[in-house]
């Protein structure tokens, strides 16, 4: 089954991604907008955050960019023919759980800095910091229905009980 929809499933979520990790990069590369004044790798020690993430930090790499890709990558493999040759279940399973947890958060990460609540537990971030986190993955969430969606109709097997 061949689709128009597929790719723009795909292209509608890494547009909506990619804000996400335009700022992410810039903040790797030493930009501050937008981020409270300190030193994040410090603070994310002083939480007990594993120490793995601190190194990331140290070194800009956000562990939330990493799930990102992991999500462009799960939306391809459900929108793509390759991903006909991976497991049903799992792909359906990943998706169907990226769906129902991103979507809502998204869009409560919208609503809620948008009615004045900070990100996170640090003040000093800006507002639109949430709305591009919130942009983010309610858009990759919604990609990723839409894409099991699709990747259930294409991979359904047809019944015996039709042929008979």
């Amino acid at each position: 089954m061949t689709s128009t929809t597929t790719p723009k499933t795909v292209w509608l979520g890494i547009a909506a991604l990619a804000p996400y990790v335009l700022m992410k990069t810039y903040w790797a590369f030493g930009g501050n907008a937008g981020r409270p004044p300190g030193d994040l790798a410090a603070a994310l020690r002083a939480d007990g955050a594993p120490e793995v993430l601190v190194w990331m930090e140290r070194h800009g790499i956000d562990f939330t960019v990493l799930g990102a890709l992991a999500g462009v990558l799960l939306l391809a493999a459900l929108t793509r023919p390759w991903g006909e040759r991976l497991p049903r279940r799992a792909l359906l399973v990943l998706g169907g759980a990226g769906a129902v947890t991103l979507t809502p958060y998204g869009f409560a990460t919208i609503v809620a800095t948008a009615a004045g609540f900070t990100v996170g537990d640090v003040e000093g971030w800006s507002p639109w910091v949430g709305h591009v986190g919130g942009l983010a993955f309610a858009g990759l969430g919604l990609s990723l229905a839409h894409g099991a969606r699709f990747h259930v109709r294409r991979t359904r097997r047809p019944s015996v009980l039709a042929h008979t």
